[in-house]
């Protein structure tokens, strides 16, 4: 019987981006290829999961759509298969990545969110080239001294939902500076992390 190698699986809200508001299913995989300075996850450990109890996890609510996040999961080589076991379950698949890796076939939904604090050798806020074409969501987390123009590769994406969400240290400055640009920029949207009013994971 497989196994996989999961940080954390539960049952939760969607707290922010498109999809805010959803039942949904989080599993979190182990492991990043970056170091965001202010990232909320203690993704560097992890659990044997075995694939029938998860399936039994996974279907002990109605909802059928599940949140497959990290770390950073499209480094992760279990990902593929996780996908297709949620796919077999009915389940809708979305995907947070930072946008670094190669996206994986079968994910519903993509939410990309770039990132100024790459891995060595990578220029900051990377976006893999067979990744640009797959994204539905692309959502920056405005810190202070984020570098607004890089908000301009995304001006003729056709397609894709744009997000904006404030850093939540300093947030009454980064909401500041999110609305400011949004006024100039109205293809943009504000997404707030719902998940830390509601007291949810």
């Amino acid at each position: 019987m497989e196994t996989f190698r999961i940080n954390d699986v539960f049952w939760t809200f969607q707290g922010e981006g498109f999809h805010a508001g959803k039942r949904a299913l989080f599993v979190r995989l182990p492991f990043c290829n970056y170091s965001c300075p202010w990232c909320d996850t203690e993704y560097n450990t992890y659990k044997e999961w075995d694939a029938t109890d998860l399936v039994d996890f996974a279907q002990k609510e109605k909802a059928r759509f599940v949140v497959i996040t990290g770390g950073e999961p499209l480094m992760n080589k279990q990902t593929p298969h996780l996908v297709q076991l949620f796919k077999n379950l009915g389940f809708y698949v979305a995907c947070e990545t930072n946008g670094s890796m190669p996206p994986v076939e079968g994910i519903d939904f993509v939410t990309c969110s770039p990132k100024k604090y790459v891995q060595k050798g990578l220029p900051e806020f990377f976006i893999n080239p067979a990744m640009r074409f797959k994204v539905d969501e692309y959502k920056y987390v405005i810190e202070k001294g984020f570098d607004l123009s890089i908000l301009d590769k995304h001006k003729d994406d056709q397609g894709a939902h744009l997000s904006l969400s404030p850093e939540f240290n300093g947030f009454d400055d980064n909401l500041q500076t999110i609305f400011e640009y949004i006024k100039e920029n109205p293809q943009w949207k504000i997404s707030l992390q719902t998940h830390k009013w509601m007291k949810v994971p």
